[in-house]
């Protein structure tokens, strides 16, 4: 299996691109960036030890291996939560709008999903990147401030010295240092200080740039398996969709045209001997013929609904919700669509409806149905929820006679979006997805 690629969502609320080119304005001199760098340097003192340490304990721990294990797990964690803790801040101190760097997603479940996550993580660049960041900016942030507190100890008892000395005896090796000249110099390390503390964070600025933001061979990486996981989700989704098409075409049209075929036989070898039994055949064969139209028609309708390109989204919900409505379910849906959409959108989105209301009236004993289908101009993405309060359990499986909800999402998928199933066993069920709608 192929592992997932994905934008991390514990990384930063920035909302620049991938390739973190776009970055804002930043805000490299003032107060908040010089607070935010002494702080980082008084809680550096205490906090650069903590993750050596964890190593240091888990490598003397060798022989057992238990120790390099649970060492190793707690670093990752430790440093995924320092990575979000420093986005965060570099976002709310510079306003940088710096990218978050893809993180791939294992595909598997359960425990092998959560072992497979942490090789993924520890076998990133991402992380190793974060690692970097996190121990230069404090090892930076702790020679500025020692500098500059240095500087404004010298500023505050150098001419006190110098005084002293003067009117001692005793020679301590500075008598060179007159006061005015201790006076002077104090007030050139004051200016020297506050110029550190005030220009010093464009440096810190320029590390969360450089290490924070993603390399061009990462965003190129994401890029990549996107494509690619959208390509195997439009081969899977057409796969699906032509099972069944043959699973419809088998169980109703097929028996319908052999039952229709049977009779007009029937009716031909009656007609010179018994013509009332052939008009009542042929009236029969004539009804098949009706029926049969009417599920090629429901086979058509989900391959290609015209509605769909002739009067757009609105109108071919409507007219889902109305047959769902007709099957005995109360259906109700809310729509906020200011503007057509692109039609592979339009398209995912109306069979995301018409294949959740079709297994509500199939499987789930419910007594109402609420579609909600809203359009996010802002984020440019269209919110698709389809609600029941029947009995739950439903899920994404790979049983090869349930393709509905897998179905679903590999069409969700070729088209960049996201899909999810929330059926606990009691109910209710909620099916939702989010498109780009990107032209």
């Amino acid at each position: 299996m192929v592992a997932v690629t994905d934008m991390s969502p514990d990384a930063t609320p920035a909302p620049a691109a991938v390739d973190g080119n776009a970055a804002a304005p930043a805000r490299n001199i003032g107060v908040v960036p010089t607070a935010s760098l002494l702080t980082g340097a008084a809680i550096a003192t205490v906090w650069f030890w903590i993750p050596l340490a964890i190593l240091i304990i888990g490598i003397s721990s060798i022989p057992s291996g238990i120790g390099v294990a649970l060492s190793a797990v707690v670093f990752i964690y430790l440093m995924r939560g320092v990575e979000h803790v420093e986005r965060v801040r570099s976002e709310a101190v510079f306003g940088l709008g710096i990218g978050v760097p893809p993180r791939r997603l294992s595909p598997y479940a359960g425990i092998q999903r959560w072992l497979h996550q942490l090789w993924l993580d520890i076998s990133s660049s991402r992380l190793w990147k974060a690692t970097a960041h996190h121990y230069l900016r404090m090892a930076y942030d702790m020679l500025v401030a020692g500098v500059a507190l240095a500087l404004l100890a010298f500023a505050f008892l150098g001419p006190a010295a110098a005084i002293a000395i003067r009117q001692s005896d005793v020679d301590a090796g500075l008598s060179f240092l007159s006061p005015p000249l201790a006076w002077l110099l104090a007030f050139v390390a004051v200016v020297a200080a506050v110029a550190i503390l005030i220009f010093a964070p464009a440096v810190d600025a320029a590390i969360d740039r450089w290490l924070l933001s993603p390399s061009p061979t990462a965003a190129l990486e994401y890029q990549v398996s996107a494509l690619a996981d959208a390509r195997q989700g439009a081969v899977s989704s057409a796969q699906t969709e032509r099972h069944r098409i043959e699973r419809d075409l088998h169980d109703s049209v097929q028996p319908r045209m052999v039952s229709l075929a049977m009779t007009i036989g029937l009716a031909q070898t009656k007609l010179d001997t018994d013509l009332p039994a052939a008009k009542q055949l042929i009236a029969e064969a004539h009804d098949d013929a009706k029926n049969a139209l009417v599920e090629l028609r429901n086979v058509v309708r989900g391959i290609a609904p015209t509605i769909l390109s002739d009067r757009g989204l609105d109108a071919a919900l409507s007219a889902v919700a109305q047959r769902s409505q007709n099957a005995g379910i109360p259906t109700t849906i809310n729509l906020h669509l200011p503007r057509r959409l692109p039609d592979e959108v339009e398209s995912v989105a109306y069979f995301i409806v018409a294949e959740a209301l079709t297994n509500i009236v199939k499987h789930a004993n419910a007594t109402q149905a609420v579609v909600t289908v809203r359009l996010d101009e802002a984020a440019n993405q269209l919110h698709v929820t389809v609600f029941d309060d029947g009995r739950g359990g439903a899920a994404i499986t790979t049983d090869e006679n349930a393709t509905g909800l897998r179905g679903l999402e590999e069409r969700v998928r070729a088209a960049h979006g996201t899909f999810t199933v929330s059926s606990p066993a009691t109910g209710p069920t909620i099916v939702s997805a989010v498109l780009p709608c990107a032209s």
